[in-house]
């Protein structure tokens, strides 16, 4: 009795172990997904759940956004999806089953893992309906880190006059599609979901825009913080006599034009110090470029008065890329958002230089922050002392040590 009674705790722990058999060669591949039921495309569909089948175990023990949840979307949605997980074989429905006569489209995500933590690199998607047809039409577009001015992989939501929201997730190029859908107006959201959540959090990026399907062209959504707050003038910064580098506390919108009239700089005495410039970083970007064009422009033509070889200069952008290996097409060009960058500082160049260790006020009114909000800001600062002079020959003190008397000779 007693030696039955172990054998079936044993065969239980094997039973609920998810580990891999000690032994035998390293497994280095990653899962394969090698069925999908109901098949893609299927109309009149009356399964309970979809199932996905895999060549291997799939591991069930992640956490956070690592659980076997975030790596699914069933869309439309209608709150958290049901998963179960049956070693080789997932199934997913959504909360409240499927609903009749609606299309839906379930994904998953890249980043399964087998027991090794082996990671699929891959994805998939199904496409079914329960009812006779299946919608035609889609909305498309990419999401970008607006900031940082680069597509982004982003958690994706079309959202319903009566709120029904499908569900998607741009791929590491910012590419989504959201589908199928109906003819009508949805709004649009894309989030840089950081912590996985499927929500929009006070500190995540995210962008807004309404869509009528059939859509024209494909969209782009402009992620970036976002608030209906104005933005306020940090305090500003010295980076030598005639230039000042203004902060905010929030994104400035790059639409706007910064003119010198929205800022006003005086000092202690009262006396207004003209500015010459007010530049976004992209415009002091551009400033810069040209300057270093001009100076080296001024050197070649010195060089060539002067009977000097003129070493041809090319300008970094202007450089061929590496040719593509044979029988292998070139990459595309990365994509660009269609609007510059929003920013949370604004360069001054002044007309006459700041005196050192003397208090200065600046102010601004008109400045526009991401939020479409205006409010005037003001700060003051110092400027910092000037240097010790540097020590010369004639300025350094000399020491007189005095020189030591002569030894006198011993007496034999």
């Amino acid at each position: 009795m007693r030696q039955g009674l172990i054998l079936a705790l044993v065969a239980l722990a094997a039973c609920a172990s998810a580990s891999p058999p000690p032994g035998g060669p390293e497994d280095k591949m990653p899962p394969k997904l090698v069925k999908v039921s109901p098949d893609t495309n299927s109309v009149n569909v009356r399964d309970k759940v979809v199932q996905f089948y895999f060549d291997e175990t799939i591991n069930d023990r992640g956490a956070g956004p690592q659980e076997l949840d975030n790596f699914f979307l069933v869309s439309p949605s209608d709150g958290a999806a049901r998963l179960s997980w049956h070693r080789s074989r997932i199934d997913i429905s959504p909360r409240h089953g499927f609903r009749p006569n609606t299309a839906y489209m379930i994904t998953m995500l890249p980043g399964l893992a087998d027991l090794h933590n082996n990671l699929m690199k891959t994805g998939a998607t199904v496409v079914f309906s329960t009812g006779p047809t299946i919608p035609k039409l889609k909305i498309e577009g990419i999401a970008f880190d607006w900031l940082a001015g680069t597509p982004v992989r982003a958690y994706m939501e079309a959202i319903t006059p009566d709120s029904i929201v499908y569900l998607s997730q741009s791929d590491s190029g910012g590419k989504f599609t959201i589908g199928p859908l109906t003819e009508g107006t949805y709004l649009v959201r894309a989030i840089i979901d950081q912590n996985g959540n499927r929500a929009l959090d006070r500190n995540e990026a995210f962008d807004t825009l309404r869509v009528t399907v059939p859509q024209v062209g494909p969209i782009q959504l402009l992620a970036a913080l976002r608030d209906t707050l104005a933005a306020r003038m940090g305090v500003p910064a010295v980076a030598d006599s005639i230039t000042v580098n203004v902060p905010f506390d929030r994104l400035l919108d790059p639409t706007q034009t910064i003119s010198t009239t929205a800022f006003r700089l005086v000092g202690s005495d009262s006396v207004e110090i003209p500015i010459v410039s007010a530049l976004s970083p992209l415009e002091l970007k551009r400033a810069d470029s040209v300057r270093a064009k001009v100076a080296s422009d001024s050197i070649r033509r010195a060089d060539s008065l002067a009977g000097k070889p003129i070493t041809p200069i090319v300008a970094p952008s202007a450089v061929a890329p590496a040719p593509a290996a044979p029988g292998k097409a070139p990459p595309p060009p990365r994509p660009k958002p269609n609007l510059p960058s929003p920013f949370m500082a604004v360069t001054l160049k002044l007309g006459r230089a700041l005196k050192p260790n003397t208090d200065y006020r600046l102010s601004t009114t008109g400045l526009r922050a991401l939020s479409g909000k205006v409010q005037p800001s003001e700060r003051r600062f110092s400027t910092p002392k000037p240097p010790p002079p540097k020590a010369t020959k004639d300025s350094v003190p000399v020491t007189l040590v005095p020189k030591a008397p002569a030894t006198p000779p011993s007496k034999p």
